[in-house]
Parts: C-alpha cells; sequence; structure tokens
C-alpha cells in the first residue's frame, strides 16, 4: 500500500486530541473527534513525527502529555512538537521554554485563520518581528510554521526578503502555502516562489485533498514547482487524523484513511525525482527539527 520510504522518514503535521483529559475550548471553530497518538502510530509507517498543537486546544497541557507519553511508550520512534501561539504566550518564563525543548518542541505555530489576523499583513509582521527576537528562537533556533493565505505570504515577501529584524528567523508554511490550481501563473504563488528560493521559507506539502477537493493531481505542477525551485524547502505532513473543520465536524468519520495518505504519498512519488523525494521526507525534516 506503501510507496519506498526513505529510512528515518517523517511526518511533519499530525495532530492528537484527548478532550476527556483535555478539554477543547469552550468558543472555538470546529471540535475535532478523539483521536489517539496510539491510534497514529498503528497507521504510520513512518518513524519520526511533529505533533502540532492544534488552535482549538485550550493551552498546551495535552501537547506536553503527548510528548511525554509518545517518549516513553514508543521510545523506538522519534517525536518533536509545535507550540501555538496563544493568548497566554508572553506568561511562559525561559525555564518554561527550556522544559518544553528537552520535551521535543521544536517550532511555534502562528494561525492565520479560524480567528486569526491572518488576512492582515502588518499585524503578522509584527508578530513575527517579536517571536524573531523570543526566547525559544534566540536560544533554542526553534521554527516559526505558519497557515496563512497565499496573498498574506505574497505580502510578506518584501518584508521577510529585506528586514534585518526578520532575517534570521526560520519559517515554514503550512499546508503548501494555501495555494490551489486557481494559483498557478498568478503573481500571489510566483512572490511565495520566490521566498522559497531565497532559503527564508519552508513549505510543508500537506493537505493536498484541502486544496484541491475535486481532483489532487491538480496539484502536481505547484509541488513539482516548489520542488524544481527549493528540493532543500520541502516537508510532508500527513494531516492526520483529517478533521472535518465544519460545524457538526465532530459527528463525521474522518476525511480519510490510510489508503488514502498512501495514495497521496504514492502519488508525491511519481511527482517528485528521488533526490527530491528522499529529501523532503528525510533529510529536511531532521535539518529543520534535529
Amino acid at each position: 500500500m506503501w510507496p519506498d520510504l526513505p529510512t528515518h522518514s517523517w511526518d511533519c503535521h499530525i495532530h492528537s486530541f484527548n478532550p476527556e483529559t483535555h478539554p477543547f475550548k469552550p468558543a472555538r471553530t470546529y471540535t475535532p473527534p478523539p483521536a489517539s497518538l496510539a491510534s497514529f502510530v498503528q497507521q504510520s509507517p513512518v518513524s519520526r513525527v511533529m505533533l502540532v498543537q492544534a488552535t482549538v486546544e485550550d493551552g498546551y497541557a495535552g501537547l506536553v502529555d503527548n510528548l511525554a507519553q509518545f517518549r516513553k511508550e514508543y521510545s523506538n520512534l522519534t517525536i518533536r512538537g509545535t507550540i501555538v501561539k496563544q493568548s497566554k504566550w508572553d506568561e511562559l518564563d525561559a525555564k518554561t521554554f527550556d522544559t518544553l525543548h528537552e520535551l521535543g518542541v521544536r517550532s511555534i505555530r502562528v494561525h492565520g485563520f479560524y480567528g486569526g489576523s491572518g488576512g492582515d499583513p502588518t499585524a503578522i509582521c509584527e508578530t513575527l518581528r517579536s517571536l524573531a527576537v523570543s526566547y525559544p528562537v534566540q536560544t533554542h533556533g526553534w521554527t516559526v510554521s505558519a497557515q496563512l493565505p497565499l496573498k498574506t505570504w505574497a505580502a510578506l515577501s518584501k518584508p521577510l526578503l529585506q528586514d534585518p529584524e526578520l532575517s534570521h528567523l526560520r519559517l515554514i508554511a503550512d499546508h503548501n502555502g494555501c495555494s490551489t490550481p486557481a494559483d498557478i501563473g498568478g503573481p500571489d504563488l510566483e512572490s511565495f516562489l520566490e521566498l522559497l528560493r531565497s532559503k527564508r521559507v519552508r513549505v510543508k506539502i500537506s493537505a493536498l485533498y484541502r486544496r484541491s477537493p475535486k481532483d489532487i493531481q491538480a496539484m502536481r505542477w505547484i509541488i513539482q514547482r516548489f520542488a524544481e525551485v527549493a528540493s532543500d524547502a520541502l516537508l510532508w505532513g500527513s494531516d492526520w487524523p483529517h478533521c472535518d473543520t465544519t460545524a457538526g465536524g465532530d459527528a463525521l468519520p474522518p476525511l480519510r484513511g490510510p489508503h488514502e495518505v498512501a495514495g497521496e504519498l504514492r502519488l508525491l512519488r511519481d511527482w517528485l525525482t528521488d533526490d527530491q523525494w528522499r529529501k523532503m521526507l528525510s533529510d529536511n525534516p531532521q535539518k529543520t527539527f534535529a
């Protein structure tokens, strides 16, 4: 079912939910069903994983517990974590960040959807400037992972390339930079490609089914262009457990299962060269999240 994967392949974008132990935010845009790390391990062939705190989670306690549990129960596997920049972010001190780093946290997530400020490039730029001088970025070299509209990435191109305050910030664009087949040939996608070419931004090849629901094959040109422009920028994430983020999504089955994920990976294997494939699944994430 699965294509041949490089040794020590990574899945750079998954979530885990245990609402009985760690309830969701009272005010949230969607409610995902429970999803345990044990279920993920049973379904996935990878040996290294990035666990991403979701915006619906009420704080990072669930992330911490999952990282600790995973390291205890799956000592032969590797786990890293991404923490969301939420309302109480400024209350975290150096000792807390050191502890989070020891547990495996390597990235800070900025979410521009679900009530975020992703449509306001000025606000996002100020957030990035504050993170650039933050303790975890300065001391531990954490990356900043952002889910932003493609138009926002395009608007950020100039400051990211020219602002010295942002020059050392390592950025990751979630979910293909939110590019879709409709963006092919447009100026926003070209600006995003320039960011990849400059080596300032990495991109997660993930959630293709969200970017092109009717035909994943329509994403082929975009993914191949990413790889041609900057093969060292590619990361892959399954987006497990593939939640339905619409109202009532908690009452629906997952959007995708192992067969669909394996099928998506087989497509990517066909679209990429051997070198690009190895970099995306093994070399690049190891350099980024080690």
